[in-house]
């Protein structure tokens, strides 16, 4: 008992002498901390300490840029996406599921002609050479061949019923095409 009246209360003189005292040596403490140099920084200005806090200025994720805290620890991630992405891929890696190897490859996939509802006169070379292209390429199933063939062969029937095909002017047509072509090549 004596020592708590030797301590004084709240409202007392003694008490409050005592709290002015621990709040002078708490500011002086902080006045110096500010004059002093930082422990990092050093005397000579031209030179530079280094330590844990110089290591985190990018972010272990995406790259982008750390704004240190000027108090607790050193961040090494940028945002909590990062950090949790980061935690993703270590826990990933414990279980064996993460990726060892990106293997990267040039796919080149053919974009189909667009087939007219019904195709018109000039359309129809266009559109034979897609399908003899789908037939060497392997795009037309086996399965399918003997359909197409039957539906080319009805296209033959119709092509040599025609007067201009049976009269040989397609094949005077086709020749004077090849000259028109070789002289074009001779020329250019």
């Amino acid at each position: 008992m004596s020592n708590l009246a030797d301590m004084g209360s709240k409202g007392t003189a003694d008490y409050r002498r005592r709290r002015a005292e621990a709040e002078r040596r708490r500011r002086q403490t902080v006045k110096r901390a500010h004059r002093e140099p930082k422990r990092f920084e050093a005397a000579d200005s031209k030179t530079r300490i280094t330590g844990p806090w110089d290591a985190a200025t990018d972010c272990a994720w995406c790259g982008g840029t750390i704004t240190p805290r000027s108090r607790g620890p050193i961040p090494k991630w940028c945002s909590a996406t990062c950090r949790h992405r980061a935690w993703e891929q270590t826990r990933a890696a414990a279980s064996g599921r993460s990726a060892v190897e990106v293997v990267e490859r040039r796919v080149e996939v053919p974009v189909p002609v667009p087939v007219p509802a019904t195709p018109a006169r000039r359309d129809w070379p266009g559109l034979l050479a897609v399908l003899a292209s789908q037939v060497d390429d392997g795009r037309i199933y086996d399965r399918d061949l003997i359909d197409l063939s039957d539906a080319l062969s009805t296209v033959l029937e119709a092509y040599r019923r025609r007067a201009y095909v049976r009269s040989g002017s397609i094949k005077y047509q086709r020749q004077a095409r090849a000259r028109q072509q070789a002289r074009r090549g001779q020329l250019g």
